[in-house]
């Protein structure tokens, strides 16, 4: 597997605080992530979606969403969406779930909250958590934001994170736009920044996102595939005004990246 390309961003936003930033780790080894993360020092680890592998069928009423609540953008119609679901069949990762052992998403998580606060995310391959799942975030003191926001204070610093699930709660995001103070949102799919949020209640300081996997197959900053989003999609990975969208830590298909290394986003604001 290839290594993971450490990005560096500056906002100015008069924190002195260093983030780092993890999107799309999905159960999958991790120590090389690790071990960067060690080395970094981040003050906080913000996970933008896809940590974790929950969305067996019939496990949650969830796992049956509108096509346009979580799969593919708006302008893909008719032809286009159905040559999509053939690519994502050729080229998804069986298995993952299935392994035998202890769970990588929840080791993740257990040696990563021994370095700095942790808050996490909820993407579409998290339909639900289990019981032990809960349980397992309560005791390693994992801050999970499905659809929520809390106020934080790290290095004497005091800002609020909140994060916009892929089932999406707009009632809930237009209340924390107008809470006051530094505001971060983790908002793992990155059109729902496009189409949901900017322009209409965009008062957030940093939006931080995911799901692309940096395009798959990349030419510059073109996504050539992007499993289960389109072909030929622009800014797939990179800084867009406030916006960060990270090409992820993990491969989930058959096939491996191109022009695409893996990505941890460190963040200094």
């Amino acid at each position: 597997m290839d290594s993971i390309q450490v990005t560096n961003y500056e906002m100015n936003a008069g924190l002195g605080l260093r983030l780092a930033l993890v999107t799309d780790l999905h159960s999958m080894p991790y120590d090389d992530l690790l071990m960067l993360l060690r080395k970094e020092k981040p003050d906080a680890i913000l996970l933008a979606g896809d940590t974790l592998e929950r969305h067996e069928e019939g496990k949650s009423k969830w796992n049956f969403l509108s096509m346009e609540q979580w799969q593919f953008l708006p302008e893909m119609k008719g032809p286009m969406v159905s040559l999509m679901r053939v690519l994502d069949r050729l080229v998804e990762h069986k298995g993952i779930e299935a392994e035998d052992g202890e769970d990588l998403g929840l080791a993740f998580l257990r040696d990563i909250s021994n370095l700095a606060p942790v808050f996490m995310s909820v993407g579409n391959h998290e339909w639900y958590f289990t019981a032990e799942d809960e349980k397992f975030f309560t005791d390693h003191n994992i801050t999970v934001l499905d659809n929520a926001d809390v106020q934080v204070t790290i290095k004497d610093k005091k800002l609020r994170i909140g994060g916009l699930s892929t089932r999406y709660d707009l009632k809930w995001l237009k209340g924390y736009s107008q809470k006051n103070g530094a505001k971060i949102l983790l908002c793992h799919h990155p059109e729902h920044y496009r189409y949901k949020i900017k322009g209409k209640m965009d008062s957030f300081d940093l939006v931080l996102s995911g799901h692309y996997h940096g395009g798959q197959w990349r030419i510059g900053n073109v996504g050539v595939y992007v499993p289960r989003i389109g072909l030929m999609v622009p800014n797939v990975r990179g800084q867009f005004g406030k916006q960060i969208i990270s090409a992820g830590v993990s491969n989930t298909t058959r096939y491996p990246r191109w022009g695409n290394p893996r990505e941890l986003v460190m963040i200094n604001i």
